[in-house]
């Protein structure tokens, strides 16, 4: 079963999550982001290293303006590209158009009434961190060194962003096969079948 609508009736609530309610869990996905980020860090100079090295030992003062008040604009646009992803996968396995939301510090796409399996919800956490991290990185070696400074940038700020997604999958690599999760947008809920 890759997504219904209909929770099946030998299925119960076994536990759930929601940022918003519990700030516990928010200040928890804060605290594991930082390590999270800082290996994306790490792994994206490592990589513009390999193939852009110019790019690296670049002079700081070479950096422009332009560059700089782009860095948010950029961040929106990796962050609503991220959420997209998630939308598109959302949609490919309920047919129906999903929702958005955005709060202070985060933003969601949601199929709200929806009940997906472990696995697809793996799909639907993991797409943007894999496609979009794999196409900004083709991209590194193909764009003007000017832009590649913004690519990072969005690079960084769409695999970072993914800790909450991350932080999903893990616990749900755990769950027993056959169970079900259904996203809220800023949480989920996850249901075992019963014996």
């Amino acid at each position: 079963m890759k997504a219904t609508k209909t929770l099946p009736e030998n299925y119960a609530l076994a536990w759930e999550m929601d940022v918003e309610k519990d700030k516990r869990q928010m200040w928890l996905l804060q605290v594991l982001g930082l390590p999270w980020a800082l290996l994306v860090l790490f792994f994206l100079g490592w990589f513009t290293l390999r193939v852009r090295p110019e790019v690296i030992g670049a002079d700081p003062g070479e950096v422009s303006m332009g560059i700089v008040l782009a860095l948010l604009p950029v961040m929106g646009i990796s962050i609503m590209l991220h959420e997209l992803v998630h939308g598109v996968f959302f949609w490919v396995f309920t047919r129906e158009q999903p929702r958005f939301g955005f709060k202070l510090l985060y933003a969601y796409a949601t199929a709200p009434g929806w009940h997906f399996s472990t696995s697809y919800y793996w799909l639907i956490g993991l797409a943007p961190l894999i496609l979009l991290t794999a196409i900004g990185l083709a991209m590194v070696p193909l764009v003007p060194q000017i832009l590649v400074y913004l690519l990072l940038f969005a690079i960084f700020t769409n695999a970072s962003g993914a800790i909450g997604d991350l932080y999903i999958v893990i616990l749900l690599a755990l769950e027993p096969a056959g169970t079900l999760v259904e996203d809220q947008g800023t949480g989920f809920r996850v249901f075992r079948r019963l014996n």
